[in-house]
């Protein structure tokens, strides 16, 4: 079975005018691949009859399909040489503008913040950065698409393995505490006795004062945001599933978003070059990122 260019063409439009999702003529293929395995367990026996049922009252199916369109790969300290520019230059700078106004107060948005990793690692450079950090009122929204991926995130428990592969030692031993895998086997060689030599199994899990300031929240950034007067916002490798038309707008909603001297942080891959906005470009050892003026031209 596969999909016909009409249905196709159907699901196409549907995830575009719902959320955005550009799927190129290329991406039937894998469009093709998610729609049978959610018609698989839902039982739904033909692709036009899931659509029908998606687009008449099954809106949790179709947040399902949605779910499994985008690719969650994200891991805790990602781009450092960008991080490392949030934490130089970017933190210091709204500190500084804070401080001279007597206003404690930093609020964050990580859009598209998938499993959680992005905004637990700057919930954790705020910590490092910020010397009198429990007199500061500090909120870092993280909001996502995906109603999986922010279970994961609200959880704040990931394997090991990954942890101790992207985070150092030291704030290991700060932010993060075992405990036991839920799913955890028996690995390991078998003994000469007959049984295995068994392997700890564990997870890491953020502690409570890093868990604290983060809020999760579900948001379709094809929609207007509830998110407004903020100091940065992080939304890297998101923009990618969108077209032109779809990013301007998204920008726009930034922009609109963030104070006057507010930082956006986009992915890599990632550009505002060519594109007439008011942001101003700033970077530093290979860390990007864009700058709202302090002061609106007239």
């Amino acid at each position: 079975m596969v999909l016909t260019a009409e249905e196709f063409s159907l699901f196409r439009n549907l995830i575009y005018e719902e959320a955005g999702i550009c799927l190129k003529d290329t991406r039937k293929d894998f469009l093709e691949n998610r729609v049978f395995r959610r018609m698989g367990a839902t039982g739904l026996r033909s692709p036009y009859q899931y659509y029908r049922f998606i687009t008449n009252g099954g809106r949790a199916e179709f947040m399902n399909l949605l779910d499994i369109l985008t690719v969650n790969e994200t891991s805790f300290f990602r781009n450092r040489p960008q991080l490392e520019l949030f934490r130089t230059v970017i933190l210091n700078d709204v500190i500084r503008r804070k401080g001279k106004d007597f206003q404690k107060k930093i609020r964050i948005w990580s859009a598209g913040c998938s499993t959680g990793e992005e905004p637990y690692t700057v919930s954790i450079i705020l910590r490092e950065s910020i010397r009198d950090g429990s007199n500061w009122d500090i909120k870092i929204h993280a909001s996502d698409l995906s109603l999986s991926a922010l279970q994961t995130a609200n959880r704040a428990e990931y394997d090991a393995d990954k942890i101790l592969a992207t985070v150092d030692d030291s704030y290991i031993a700060r932010y993060f505490v075992k405990v036991p895998a839920v799913s955890a086997g028996v690995t390991g060689a078998v003994t000469p006795s007959g049984g295995t030599d068994q392997k700890e199994q564990y997870k890491l899990k953020i502690t409570d004062t890093v868990k604290k300031p983060v809020v999760f929240d579900f948001h379709n950034l094809k929609n207007a945001s509830e998110y407004v007067n903020l100091d940065v916002i992080f939304c890297r490798n998101v923009m990618i599933y969108f077209d032109e038309e779809e990013q301007k707008k998204l920008i726009r909603k930034f922009y609109a978003g963030l104070n006057p001297g507010g930082y956006l942080l986009l992915g890599h891959s990632e550009s505002l070059q060519g594109w007439k906005t008011r942001f101003e470009f700033v970077y530093r050892n290979k860390g990007a990122a864009y700058r709202k003026p302090e002061e609106e031209e007239e």
